[in-house]
């Protein structure tokens, strides 16, 4: 199982290689998980190793007891354009959410 920066990835439960769960824990305590470029690499590079693994029947994507999410990082895209964000595909890696098996 791979370490990632900024979430924390577990496989829990199943049997016979069937029925387990993967969990993404969104993990930047200090930001309240603010949603920034890291955490989306990190989420889509999850999401491909659990798409990977036949046994994962679903995956949980969760926060901390204090936040889910505090939302996109503002401090991440305050210095840039809105057409800097457009060309940097920013919001368009979270259609690999939908995506998902």
């Amino acid at each position: 199982m791979t370490d990632f920066e900024t979430i924390l990835l577990e496989r829990k439960g199943g049997s016979e290689g069937k029925g387990a769960v993967g969990w993404i824990t969104l993990n930047r305590p200090k930001a309240l998980n603010a949603l920034n470029k890291q955490v989306l690499d990190d989420v889509i590079a999850a999401l491909d190793e659990l798409e990977a693994d036949d046994s994962i029947g679903a995956v949980v994507i969760t926060g901390s007891e204090k936040a889910f999410a505090a939302g996109a990082d503002i401090k991440e895209m305050a210095p840039q354009s809105y057409m800097d964000m457009y060309m940097s595909d920013f919001f368009a890696g979270w259609d690999r959410l939908a995506n998902f098996r």
